[in-house]
């Protein structure tokens, strides 16, 4: 599969079934056998998951064997594991977007599943036993579990689901990439990085995972692109890492590694390898330090994606850091009550790209919001090329409206970047460059970005019962909520004036297409596309008479069926 901004992994999210993200479930340890003749399922139809999800989940093993296990409790706490995941999550600079819970799996899993209100919840579930046999195998090497950990916080991060048949080896990749890159910034060397993978995971490629040389090469580019995030030097061959501080305010000195994170283990034959302390708060803000270059990756359609761990890069190391660090800490938090990710970029070299297609390539690369639902921003200022550039996914442009945040940035690069350059710093116009994500933090805080209907029919009967009875949007259960639908598409130009397919013209004025199309349920619904988003979408062009799965965000919907059902796109893909 060759990923591009038209092709990614994250179209496996638009389809009508969420379910377990693929889990480490099934490495070659102690038991596994055993496990594997027990919970061995035959494949069930999509209607089957559909109806089973609040039930029954299903995952796929690390080396792709089919799984079934029943749901976590999720009332439980989460042992040392919680423990472990939250020091983890002080080295990636973002907020967890799931719980977790000890749970009965064979091993461990990153899943989604229904809460009692139906609402879909990102979950860990883990094994202890099992992490003690991952140490057991690996020669009590400590690192290895915390790898196990990192790879499964990558799938959530990465806003990866999977669909029946399993996962797809380009998001294992991509999960493998970001564990080394977070076990660089926790002080790995890269050999312990990759060890539970050396030793646990067979060469040989399956259908929905790749084998041991494929994942080894990823978390090794992901350890060394950490490593030259940071400036890079000869650490970045492999050799042990300059360790990055944790980004809790009030943790202590991390220590050199940490110990057995949810299970006893014997003893290390090595060098001792200290237990890292709990965390010390819940919101995490940057340390302070001195204004320090980055480096961001070069942009390559080919190259795996990584889940970015910063809101701001700067790659001149001129931006303020104690302003800096309040505007990580704004978004940081941002991203913590809305899902919503904000971005800027302040880029020494475009690769010779214009500002907007380098924002587009670093929207994939560094995974930048949700693609289902569209919740990324990202802000490019490149002085030096005189460019700069605010892409955003399709979510946040539908909040945003007609706001041009690439010409308060132009203004930004032309006003600042002068006085910036000559002292070498930039001082308060730090926060000046600033105040588009800022913009766009305050527009954004306001809409639910969950997907909270599973169906057009599902929402549009919520929305016939609240007819007559709720008259305050805060009050109503569907207004411009987001529903996941699948239809086939009638027109790609519908007339205005058709009483039984209506156009609404300020949308089309306002620049928004409309689409009709037809769905599952053979509601006539008018899809409306931002075409200013159509890059990011995995569907590539709408084509008449094609099947698709559709996210979108409720524009105006009818109490009768039989009228037309209005909706904003947020994301598209086909049904196969």
């Amino acid at each position: 599969m060759t990923l591009s901004r038209h092709s990614l992994p994250h179209l496996r999210q638009l389809r009508p079934v969420a379910l377990a993200c693929c889990a480490l479930v099934g490495l070659a340890v102690g038991g596994l056998a055993m496990a594997q003749k027990n919970a061995a399922v035959a494949k069930p139809s999509k209607a089957q998951l559909v109806a089973d999800l609040a039930a029954t989940l299903q995952a796929c093993s690390y080396d792709g064997s089919p799984l079934a296990f029943s749901p976590p409790d999720l009332s439980k706490g989460g042992g040392t594991g919680k423990q472990v995941v939250a020091e983890i999550m002080k080295y990636t600079g973002l907020p967890a977007n799931f719980v977790v819970v000890e749970g009965k799996v064979p091993n461990a899993a990153a899943v989604i599943m229904q809460g009692p209100d139906q609402v879909p919840r990102r979950v860990i579930a883990y094994n202890p036993a099992f992490m003690g046999q991952v140490i057991e195998a690996t020669k009590s090497n400590n690192w290895a579990p915390v790898s196990i950990m990192a790879h499964e916080i990558g799938h959530h991060l990465s806003g990866h689901t999977i669909v029946p048949g399993g996962s797809q080896p380009p998001i294992e990749l991509e999960s493998d990439k970001f564990s080394g890159f977070v076990l660089y910034k926790m002080g790995a060397p890269l050999a312990d990085a990759q060890r539970a993978i050396a030793t646990l995971i067979p060469e040989k490629d399956g259908e929905t995972h790749p084998g041991r040389r494929k994942r080894l090469a990823a978390i090794e580019a992901g350890w060394k692109e950490a490593c030259e995030l940071q400036g890079g030097g000869p650490q970045c061959s492999g050799g042990l890492p300059v360790r990055t501080a944790a980004v809790t305010p009030a943790a202590p000195s991390p220590a050199q590694a940490p110990a057995t994170p949810v299970a006893k283990a014997p003893a290390p034959t090595a060098a001792p390898t200290p237990t890292p302390a709990p965390p010390a708060a819940k919101a995490p803000a940057p340390a302070l330090a001195a204004a320090a270059a980055e480096t961001l990756p070069k942009v390559d359609v080919a190259a795996i994606p990584s889940k970015g761990t910063q809101f701001i890069y700067d790659e001149f190391g001129i931006l303020d850091p104690a302003i800096r660090a309040q505007f990580e800490k704004q978004m940081y938090e941002h991203a913590q009550k809305t899902g919503v990710e904000i971005v800027t970029l302040l880029v020494k070299d475009l690769d010779g790209k214009s500002a907007e297609d380098y924002a587009h390539a670093m929207m994939r690369q560094l995974r930048v919001g949700k693609l289902d639902v569209g919740n990324g921003a990202v802000l490019v200022v490149a002085p030096e090329q005189n460019q700069a550039a605010a892409v955003l996914g399709a979510g946040v442009a539908l909040e945003m409206g007609s706001h041009d945040k690439t010409e308060q940035l132009k203004r930004w690069m032309n006003t600042a970047w002068a006085l910036c350059k000559k002292k070498n710093a930039c001082g308060n116009w730090t926060e000046n460059l600033m105040l588009a994500a800022d913009h766009i933090r305050r527009d954004t805080s306001r809409a639910d970005w969950t997907i909270a209907y599973q169906s057009l029919g599902d929402i549009q009967k919520a929305g016939a019962a609240e007819n007559g009875k709720v008259t305050n949007p805060s009050d109503s259960k569907v207004w411009r909520k987001i529903v996941r639908l699948s239809g086939t598409v009638e027109s790609l130009n519908p007339p205005s004036g058709n009483k039984a397919a209506w156009v609404n013209d300020a949308k089309v004025q306002s620049g928004k297409q409309p689409v009709l199309l037809r769905s599952a349920e053979g509601l006539t619904t008018m899809l409306y596309v931002d075409p200013r988003t159509a890059a990011l979408q995995p569907g590539g062009k709408l084509e008449q008479g094609k099947t698709y799965t559709v996210i979108a965000r409720a524009a105006a919907l009818s109490w009768n069926p039989k009228d037309t059902q209005s909706l904003d796109v947020l994301s598209y893909a086909v049904t196969e």
